[in-house]
């Protein structure tokens, strides 16, 4: 229920933040679609250290958001990894992506509230 509710609100945020149409659209790698999948399904894979088992349920589109002073561009994904299907643990991340040096990092939803919110003081 905790999962569905932050992809909701991660989705209501990111029709909230749309940019305007003078500011930069999203960066080629994240654009929405089967681009956006692949990107976060490889970076995924990379950064678990190609588990033997990874399946994403559900992300959501990359929105715009105020992260550490800089504009950023975060997605909120929920999947499974382990050894195999039946040997699986359940995961939630949010994948936070830097146009200006087009590198990404994962974080914890609740480490990007924070982020965010001490940058709104």
């Amino acid at each position: 229920m905790k999962i569905l509710a932050g992809l909701l609100i991660f989705g209501l945020c990111a029709f909230a933040e749309t940019p305007a149409d003078t500011e930069p659209s999203k960066p080629a790698p994240i654009q929405d679609g089967q681009s956006a999948q692949a990107y976060i399904n490889n970076a995924l894979y990379e950064y678990l250290d190609r588990p033997p088992y990874l399946m994403i349920q559900a992300e959501t589109p990359f929105f715009e958001k105020w992260i550490a002073g800089k504009n950023m561009w975060i997605a909120l994904i929920e999947f499974y990894c382990g050894e195999s299907e039946r040997n699986k643990i359940h995961c939630l991340t949010v994948i936070v992506y830097d146009p200006l040096t087009n590198e990404h990092r994962f974080m914890k939803p609740d480490e990007v509230t924070q982020e965010a919110a001490g940058d709104a003081i």
